[in-house]
């Protein structure tokens, strides 16, 4: 039973964290892109704060901690306002494939220079996978899209990416809840002054619709937090991981039935690659797992 619950928990928080593309789609061009940011993270921030007041989670980072830290928080405060501009002049079904698959290969990277993560058999096949399903789509978004919304996704991809890789240096140390609001307290630290300096318009919350989608925006990502916390508390992380891929799935579909995004064959075929690059891992670990 307790399996059951986590793989429903995990599948909500794939179906959430998928949903990032329709807010960000409805939003539009009604905020600036670093505006929309910022509003989010502050929204998110004061949100999370009761709850790490409530369990003391805010401590003092350790001086030799402070390295990795400034490392994390800088791929962190890149992870919003690239992946919303992709989003919102490419479809997003190509805007989630480009974004998951440079977060896999900069993940690959990571582990292989900075913890000795050794170079297996799988590691290498997924990444050619990988890099053949980022090439077809990539070609494909050029051709249909702005070479800087594609750019975009793939740097918010190694954003996250860097964000989740070297998040490992500290989550033995710090709480999940306290590095997920460091990170959201860094966006909109860095977020605001970049709005102000483009001079976008700084609007007063409202019941205007784009609010409800902004909103929407951050009660999905605080729901798709908590889920996957609670999810793998239940299952394995290997098995976690491939359910969560999920999310490129319903990422497509959200873009394919609200918006009537068409699917290419190109779109499909890189599509099935990256998911499959991203998959070979999980179904290693727990192949052997089983085998042993």
């Amino acid at each position: 039973m307790t399996d059951k619950k986590g793989i429903f928990l995990i599948f909500l928080s794939a179906f959430m964290f998928g949903s990032y593309g329709v807010w960000s789609k409805l939003m539009g061009s009604s905020f600036g892109v670093f505006y929309q940011s910022w509003t989010r993270a502050l929204l998110i921030a004061f949100v999370l704060l009761p709850f790490l007041i409530r369990r003391q989670g805010i401590v003092v980072i350790h001086k030799k901690d402070l390295k990795w830290m400034i490392v994390y928080l800088f791929f962190t405060s890149l992870t919003q306002v690239p992946i919303y501009y992709a989003f919102n002049h490419m479809n997003i079904g190509s805007a989630t494939l480009l974004f998951f698959v440079s977060m896999i290969l900069t993940m690959y990277f990571a582990g292989i220079l900075f913890f000795g993560e050794k170079i297996t058999k799988t590691k290498v096949f997924s990444f050619i996978l990988a890099g053949i399903g980022m090439y077809t789509v990539f070609s494909f978004s050029l051709v249909y899209f702005s070479l800087l919304a594609a750019l975009l996704a793939i740097v918010n991809g190694i954003a996250s990416g860097g964000e989740v890789s070297f998040s490992k240096k500290l989550s033995k140390k710090y709480s999940t809840l306290y590095l997920t609001w460091l990170s959201w307290v860094v966006i909109f630290i860095t977020n605001l002054p970049f709005s102000l300096l483009l001079k976008e318009v700084q609007y007063f919350p409202s019941f205007q619709m784009v609010w409800l989608y902004q909103l929407g925006y951050a009660i999905c990502g605080l729901l798709g937090f908590w889920l996957i916390i609670e999810g793998l508390k239940y299952v394995e992380a290997s098995i976690g991981g491939l359910i969560g891929l999920l999310e490129i799935v319903f990422s497509i579909l959200f873009g394919v039935i609200i918006f009537k995004e068409e699917l290419s064959i190109k779109i499909v075929f890189g599509a099935v690659f990256i998911v499959i690059a991203a998959a070979l891992p999980h179904i290693s670990t727990l192949y052997n797992k089983y085998k042993n």
